[in-house]
């Protein structure tokens, strides 16, 4: 057995189809073997005496169409697992397909071997049992069809970055069969959940983003301003350190220029001049609704290169600037008194002409 183990080994490690097709089909797994023949050969022995009591011949047919369905299931359950680490759509595709095709093979072959289809009572009792068995399997019948779907529109592959709010997964996408998707989270968790989960719900595929098929990522960032630091600023009280100056359009460098106008004409010009700042679609540094809390200066732009690594890292330089630079112009981030901030508070008692007035 071990000279044919590792023959298996070799015809599936050789990379060519038919020879893989051969090693997943014929490899042997002598507990696999055991759990068919003591499970499926009683139920096939127990089903052929119910249906065709005087004829053995049925019950045979029976254990070989089960051969058959079960070994096809195996190896293709074997090739996707390898077709999935070798990144080979197509083949995994094609494996669940053939598994589809192998059961569906099952249910023609049990319906003919039997002469179900001859039999007025059998044929009803056959399409009770078909009924009450696709209520109970609904959701994998919802898988396959998500699978199709999501397959033949290249929606969903292997090392794909994506977010399923509802699950809470966010990372890249290990395997996919005809019922489940595993994912292996960037917190080093993996989650598996129902494929068809993809499409009845929402979910998020960054990977044309992290190709560079796209303008970039999005950052999207918004900056509470304290509106009591808003204020007109005299023509020497403009900034002109750090260069911030040839970021300025000349005619907005006057005496009572508005300090929060300055700031944000600064950080368009100074984001459009940044080398991991995309144009395109757009770029927005914009005033939002003022709240309670003061007013928030929303920026809302893509950065080129869209890894997680590289994106979270040049997305807080770019943060880092933003607080730092608004000093320079006299604004200051708004932030709700806290209890060190109210510590030194004191109150003292009104004088006497204070409380006459």
């Amino acid at each position: 057995m071990n000279f044919l183990t590792k023959l298996n080994k070799k015809h599936i490690a050789s990379g060519k189809l038919g020879l893989q097709i051969i090693g997943a089909l014929f490899e042997w797994r002598p507990k696999a073997l055991l759990a068919f023949l003591l499970l499926l050969t009683p139920i096939s022995v127990g089903v052929s005496i119910i249906l065709s009591p005087d004829n053995y011949i049925p019950c045979l047919c029976l254990l070989g169409l089960n051969l058959v369905v079960w070994l096809t299931i195996k190896a293709c359950n074997r090739l996707s697992g390898i077709f999935s680490l070798e990144k080979k759509e197509a083949g995994i595709t094609w494996c669940q397909i053939s598994i589809l095709a192998a059961l569906g093979l099952w249910i023609i072959g049990f319906i003919l071997i039997f002469g179900i289809q001859k039999d007025g009572k059998l044929a009803a009792a056959f399409g009770v049992i078909g009924s009450v068995t696709g209520w109970i399997f609904q959701d994998k019948i919802k898988g396959v069809v998500a699978f199709i779907h999501l397959r033949m529109h290249n929606l969903l592959n292997i090392d794909d970055w994506i977010q399923v709010p509802k699950y809470n997964v966010d990372g890249v996408v290990k395997s996919v069969t005809l019922t489940t998707v595993t994912v292996f989270n960037w917190d080093t968790t993996t989650s598996v959940f129902p494929i068809c989960a993809l499409q009845s719900d929402h979910f998020i595929n960054l990977q044309n983003m992290t190709k560079g098929k796209t303008y970039g990522r999005q950052m999207l960032r918004s900056f509470t301003i304290d509106t009591g630091t808003i204020r007109p600023l005299a023509l020497e009280e403009i900034p002109s350190g750090h260069d911030i100056r040839s970021y300025l359009p000349a005619e907005e460098i006057k005496d009572g220029a508005l300090n929060a106008h300055l700031y944000r004409m600064y950080l368009y010009h100074w984001l459009m001049d940044h080398q991991d700042i995309s144009h395109k679609p757009f770029l927005l540094v914009r005033w939002m609704e003022q709240k309670q809390s003061g007013m928030d200066l929303q920026v809302f732009t893509f950065i080129t290169d869209g890894a997680l690594s590289s994106f979270e890292w040049k997305q807080s330089q770019i943060i880092e600037h933003i607080v730092e630079s608004m000093e320079w112009f006299g604004l200051r981030l708004y932030q709700a008194p806290s209890a060190s901030d109210l510590h030194d508070v004191r109150l003292a008692p009104a004088t006497k002409e204070e409380v006459q007035k």
